[in-house]
């Protein structure tokens, strides 16, 4: 065995830990504004679910961003 082998094998791990992370973490987001768009929805008692789709598109955008900018971002 050549000693770069345990640590090729932590950097892979390493890797599928933040990618997989950072995917629920981009869920958490869309999850919670399009959650806090219904609640609002709900709480007006509007017919048009017009606050769940502009916090649903928000939230896309806003986890692409975040998103992008945690993988840019160096170890």
């Amino acid at each position: 065995m050549s000693p770069k082998q345990p640590n090729n094998s932590k950097n892979k791990f390493d890797n599928f830990v933040r990618y997989s992370s950072l995917g629920f973490e981009m869920m958490a987001i869309i999850g919670g504004f399009t959650f806090l768009g219904y609640k609002i929805d709900q709480w007006m008692e509007n017919e048009f679910k017009g606050f769940t789709l502009v916090l649903a598109i928000f939230s896309v955008i806003v986890a692409i961003v975040y998103g992008t900018r945690n993988l840019l971002k160096k170890k």
